[in-house]
């Protein structure tokens, strides 16, 4: 019976046949990179006996195939046939219409659409079909740039919270019902951690002050815990004198800031900026947003719903689950020192009544404070009451002498829009669809809190393992459990088993009465060096 001839098998085998060396020699740390150039520098006999040469990097990528799929894993992989995702014209349609609606869509980006608001069956559109029907109709172009010719060096935070960036974002126009209806600039203020790429919170406001930025950071605090450190921008509201109380309140390092006329440094919330102007910003053109909370409901579905559960491509993972895997080492602050850490702080005198003003209210305390130098605590959005300190004691709380209104009211005006909206419905009102999305989730979800104390319990259970280990094996004599707990909570946690295996093998061939550094050193080498 004649042998059925295979190329892709013939393939396969040589390539089998430049790996096969490495795999029986199965090298260490250290010498693996030797060895792959030591393999590169030969020459090959390929498939029909032509010599050819073949790269250390190539040789890896075989090796790390083979060890997955065995040998399957080093065929070639077959390419999809030609002419079988081809568009229909109403689908060219759509897509062509999605992109005019928002020329800034991607090409994933209209996929997503596509296939989540069931505008086409899953699989139909894939990138390079769309890429050419959208580049047919004159609308795939993208934007030249003007590259940095000076030297940025690129940096990662260790592990979540251990840095935070924050900037401000200049938002789209819309009516202010306080103000009659006139158009008014929204600002965004947001925060993403540096080492997950998470976006912790952000909201949008009309004044992009002080009260507005201080809003958005104690939400972050409150919902994923304290940071260790701050990378801020330039603006004269993140060089406040309050906000470097609230660092300095929480514990936290000094606050950092970028360099003049260089943002580049930030790069992480620059980044950010830039996706959410192409990937959010912009699809307002096509959604039915008129107000703030509408804007701000929006924004919490597309960053819960689509930014944090996208994968990076720089990180590999989704920012939330890169986030959880390090909730270990979240730290949270208690509640009332997080609140007393953002009160604003003034000092009035108040007069023999007991009568003090603060922004534009009138507060009567006691007889006992009256005419007293006292320091006022307070929440600027919270002016119902305010707490009145003296000596560095809170005395009392007090609310608002009197029921008066401090401003006079504004005539009502005619609503007001910053654009005039299209009368013709939008072909995907993607936003629309998010908070309803999200709305139609009724999965509870544990919270950052939770996540961290469940990490962090396992963590104590896996040190409380080890070090039970080490005091049924050790001579009392040598046993240090305070020293060991400051080691494992400096490289822990080590798994207990593995930490059983070792113990096992080094008791068998020495004594028992060894410091224990020594075998919490051996731990810590016959895991890697690696928590």
């Amino acid at each position: 019976m004649e042998e059925r001839h295979d190329p892709d098998l013939d393939r396969a085998l040589c390539r089998y046949e430049v790996i096969s060396a490495y795999l029986a020699l199965a090298p260490g740390r250290g010498q693996r990179g030797p060895l792959l150039r030591q393999l590169a520098a030969r020459k090959w006999t390929g498939p029909g006996g032509k010599p050819v040469e073949v790269s250390a990097e190539t040789i890896r990528v075989w090796v790390r195939r083979y060890r997955m799929t065995g040998l399957q894993g080093l065929r070639d992989q077959p390419r999809p046939t030609r002419g079988t995702t081809a568009l229909t014209p109403d689908q060219i349609d759509l897509a062509c219409s999605l992109k005019r609606e928002v020329p800034e869509r991607s090409l994933d980006r209209i996929i997503r659409i596509m296939e989540d608001m069931k505008l086409v069956p899953p699989g139909t559109v894939r990138r390079t079909t769309l890429h050419r029907a959208l580049r047919a109709a004159g609308l795939s172009r993208r934007a030249c740039r003007v590259p940095d010719r000076e030297d940025l060096d690129r940096f990662e935070a260790v592990c979540p919270n251990d840095l935070w960036q924050s900037d401000m974002l200049v938002g789209p126009w819309l009516p202010d019902p306080d103000r009659g209806g006139t158009p008014r600039r929204a600002y965004l203020y947001a925060f993403v951690d540096d080492h997950s790429r998470l976006l912790l919170h952000g909201r949008f406001s009309f004044k992009g002050d002080l009260p507005a930025l201080e809003l958005v950071f104690r939400r972050c605090l409150q919902k994923w815990g304290v940071c260790r450190r701050v990378y801020y921008d330039n603006g004269q509201t993140y060089r406040s004198e309050h906000m470097r109380q609230v660092v300095a309140t929480l514990g936290m390092h000094r606050i950092s800031f970028t360099q003049v006329k260089r943002p580049e440094g930030h790069g992480k919330i620059e980044a950010f900026n830039h996706y959410c102007r192409t990937a959010f910003l912009a699809e307002l053109k096509a959604a039915t947003v008129t107000t703030l909370d509408q804007l701000n409901e929006a924004f919490l579905a597309w960053a819960d719903l689509e930014y944090n559960r996208k994968t990076h491509s720089e990180t590999g993972q989704t920012p939330v689950d890169r986030w959880r895997a390090g909730a270990a080492r979240v730290k949270y602050a208690d509640d009332e020192v997080l609140r007393r850490a953002f009160l604003w702080r003034e000092e009035r005198t108040p007069d023999k009544t007991g009568l003090f003003s603060l922004l534009g209210t009138r507060y009567q305390v006691g007889p006992g404070l009256a005419r007293r130098r006292v320091e006022v605590h307070y929440d600027p959005e919270q002016l119902a009451e305010v707490e009145v300190w003296l000596d560095g004691k809170m005395r009392e709380r007090v609310k608002p002498f009197g029921v008066r209104s401090h401003r006079r009211p504004r005539p009502e005006g005619p609503d007001a829009a910053a654009t005039t909206p299209s009368t013709a419905p939008p072909a995907a009102d993607w936003l629309g669809h998010l908070v309803a999305k999200r709305a139609a989730l009724r999965v509870p979800e544990p919270s950052p809190r939770e996540i961290a104390d469940q990490a962090r319990a396992r963590r104590d259970e896996a040190d409380m393992a080890v070090a039970d280990l080490l005091a049924e094996r050790l001579e009392p004599a040598v046993f240090d459990e305070a020293a060991v707990r400051e080691y494992l909570q400096r490289f822990g946690p080590f798994d207990p088993e593995r930490t059983r295996a070792v113990l096992d093998r080094m008791l068998a061939s020495g004594r028992a009465d060894q410091h224990v550094s020594i075998y919490l050193d051996a731990l810590r080498d016959d895991m890697g060096g690696e928590p």
